[in-house]
């Protein structure tokens, strides 16, 4: 009888922190799904990547992108770890949102996780992990980020709420904050009008302190959070990567703002 394969799947790992997770997790013994947009920039993660990495160029905000997931991943698959790595963070002034923006915001950051990680039930069912990628913009308003502050909630309880849900189909759900990682979505930020977004000149000093995360450092802590901790406390609470009681758990004695 053959062994049904065992997949990783992340999204919006052409870049940032999803190409970071799916590096990392490209070490563990099964197959390292990435998803995104860009096809061109997922087979650059794969490259990069030291473990076996299969890229799929599939949008996860919309019903055809979900359904090409499915359609890879076939019938018999089963998927050990979910990481909900795409997200849009639209700046623009409350007079300029669009319904199209809102609701692009909306599809990528909330309903994109919520329909996918239902239509992986059945591959998750009996051990799977789902972790969502967190933002300190769940709980704090930011001027210049409506849509995303609001979606970033929507998306945190969601997460909980799953929690609950899969919980009889014995599938562990969790948060986890990255910290103002040096990302293409912070240098965006960045260069924004101090007008439209003032938490520009924060992240500013961030950058000038060294205080941006790598996005690799990312990678190892959400590799180590989904293969290494327990079930309990997976899902005990959301994690945060700036929280030192874990750091000697994944990080050694290297920084977390380290560059090596």
């Amino acid at each position: 009888m053959n062994t049904p394969a065992e997949y990783a799947i992340v999204t919006g790992a052409g870049s940032g922190i999803g190409r970071a997770v799916a590096i990392e997790l490209s070490q563990e013994p099964l197959t390292t799904l990435a998803i995104g947009r860009r096809l061109d920039a997922l087979k650059e993660t794969a490259a990069q990547a030291p473990g076996e990495v299969q890229a799929l160029g599939a949008d996860v905000a919309t019903e055809a992108g979900r359904a090409a997931i499915l359609a890879r991943l076939g019938a018999k698959a089963r998927v050990r770890y979910v990481v909900h790595g795409a997200g849009i963070l639209p700046i623009e002034r409350l007079s300029e949102i669009t319904l199209a923006s809102w609701r692009a915001a909306m599809a990528t950051n909330v309903e994109a996780r919520l329909f996918l990680t239902r239509a992986l039930v059945p591959y998750l069912r009996g051990g799977g992990r789902v972790l969502f990628i967190g933002s300190m913009s769940a709980t704090r308003a930011r001027k210049g980020s409506t849509a995303y502050c609001t979606a970033l909630a929507a998306s945190f309880m969601l997460q909980r709420c799953l929690q609950l849900e899969l919980a009889e189909d014995e599938i562990k759900v969790t948060s986890a904050v990255p910290g103002p990682v040096k990302t293409v979505m912070i240098e965006n930020s960045l260069a924004a009008d101090a007008d439209v977004f003032p938490d520009s000149a924060e992240y500013a000093v961030l950058r000038d302190q060294g205080k941006l995360v790598e996005p690799k450092r990312v990678g190892a802590f959400y590799r180590w959070l989904l293969t290494r901790v327990d079930d309990k406390a997976y899902g005990a609470s959301q994690w945060d990567i700036r929280d030192e009681s874990h750091h000697h758990a994944w990080l050694g004695t290297q920084g977390l703002y380290d560059k090596r």
